[in-house]
């Protein structure tokens, strides 16, 4: 392998080959309905499945065969799991071993692991993906069967289930989930997955492996990482739901006289999985916010979700509650995390709002197509753009009114989603080198 090409390269070039040859396969009109779909409308719905975002410039119910619903179902689980996994999964069963690029690609892409794991973790990931969503199509199955013939509820079951657990948001429903916002097996079985696909492979692997093991066994406690992600998702859907219940009753919006599923779904999904119970243009302006704030948060590192991840904010919360106390650095748990790891959050977060805010600028220049109009289009627009940056998928309605440049614009962003923070966390900390020596100090004023 080239010398140039380093492991974050590496992922984001099979990232971006398979979306183009994903474009490329949309694009034949086998895998098209009657009315035909663009080249660049072929090449957004690549991005979006590949990056697992679930925007949409037409109906994935309608514009698409069911051979092109196949393929969007097998870009959606390949861009889930990761190119890389698929990689090296493929190179161990042919009995090679990745060389050490692809082996820090790799871990860079799923999280602290030992290199001598990485072919276990591999085998792992396959398994309790597929036997997650198995278990969730089986489920759903039953339950379509009340209202579609077999073969249709067999593919509805599939379909919804893949999606959910690799948190992209596809529906084959052009109302998304809304018809099921109060049946409890759909919600149940699609939050279920949501959520246990945002928790990222390597937290899933450490419960899934404290419940195999004999209690003598056992560590003493859950590792700092799966701490920090359990209990951020845990004050993330709570406090979500209290904040979304609240911005609707204040504003006298239809959510909350929906019940408590409505409130939990939409208090889930933001968090970068992207179906809906209630369209989102009903919401409130503060439940929107709400909504925008879930949505750039995300999931959690080595997941299927995006996001500036839950680890950095409850990284960046521990140090500023530590700073309101009068001590230095970020803790949880009798546990400090290192310096560095702290910067990394800060400048992810820093470099996250800028591209968002450059997105929304943009957006807001090329507008929206003529006669194309969306509730509010500056809020549209930046609803849009940090859904497709945290790959959430939830849209006001203008992703079909976007201009060619905007549908471009927010394509760049779905890519960058997926894979800037990974990318940009590795490089940065690829460059950080202790110089040996520090600068004098100089007081400036703050506040």
């Amino acid at each position: 392998m080239p010398k140039w090409l380093s492991p974050s390269r590496l992922v984001l070039a099979s990232f971006a080959l398979f979306i183009f040859l994903g474009a490329a396969l949309l694009a034949m009109p086998v895998m098209q309905g009657p009315a035909g779909v663009s080249l660049l409308d072929c090449l957004f719905t690549a991005t979006s499945a590949v990056c697992v975002t679930g925007l949409i410039t037409v109906d994935t119910a309608t514009a698409w065969s069911p051979w092109g619903q196949g393929l969007i179902l097998v870009l959606l689980q390949a861009g889930g799991l990761g190119i890389m996994t698929f990689s090296v999964a493929l190179l161990y069963l042919a009995r090679k071993r990745p060389g050490p690029r692809t082996h820090l690609a790799l871990k860079g892409a799923l999280g602290p692991v030992p290199g001598g794991e990485i072919g276990r973790l591999v085998a792992d990931v396959l398994l309790y993906t597929f036997l997650l969503e198995g278990l969730g199509a089986a489920v759903l199955f039953v339950r379509f069967l009340a209202d579609f013939p077999v073969q249709t509820a067999g593919a509805l079951a599939v379909f919804h289930s893949v999606s959910a657990f690799c948190n992209a948001g596809f529906s084959l429903f052009s109302d998304n989930l809304v018809a099921y916002a109060e049946d409890p097996t759909v919600n149940l079985v699609i939050l279920g997955l949501v959520v246990l696909g945002g928790l990222g492979f390597v937290v899933l692997r450490e419960l899934v492996g404290r419940l195999r093991r004999p209690k003598d066994e056992l560590p003493r406690r859950l590792s700092l990482q799966a701490r920090l992600v359990l209990f951020t998702t845990g004050a993330l859907i709570a406090g979500g739901m209290v904040a979304l219940l609240t911005a609707e009753w204040l504003g006298q919006g239809p959510a909350w006289r929906q019940g408590p599923w409505t409130l939990l779904f939409q208090a889930i999904t933001p968090r970068t999985a992207g179906f809906n119970t209630v369209p989102m243009d009903q919401l409130t302006n503060a439940s929107l916010v709400v909504t925008m704030v879930l949505m750039f948060i995300g999931a959690s590192p080595g997941s299927c979700g995006g996001g500036v991840k839950t680890t950095t904010i409850a990284v960046l919360w521990s140090l500023a509650m530590n700073r309101l106390r009068g001590r230095a650095g970020a803790e949880a748990w009798g546990r400090s995390v290192p310096e560095r790891q702290v910067e990394l959050a800060l400048l992810l977060v820093l470099g996250t709002a800028a591209v968002l805010m450059v997105a929304v600028v943009l957006l807001s220049a090329v507008g929206l197509a003529d006669g194309g109009h969306v509730r509010g289009d500056f809020i549209s627009l930046a609803f849009e753009a940090t859904s497709a940056l945290g790959t959430v998928g939830l849209s006001l309605g203008a992703t079909p009114a976007l201009t060619p440049a905007g549908k471009v614009i927010i394509i760049a962003l779905m890519f960058l989603g997926r894979l800037g923070p990974l990318a940009f966390v590795y490089s940065v900390a690829q460059s950080l080198r202790d110089r040996g020596y520090r600068l004098a100090e100089e007081r400036v004023i703050m506040g």
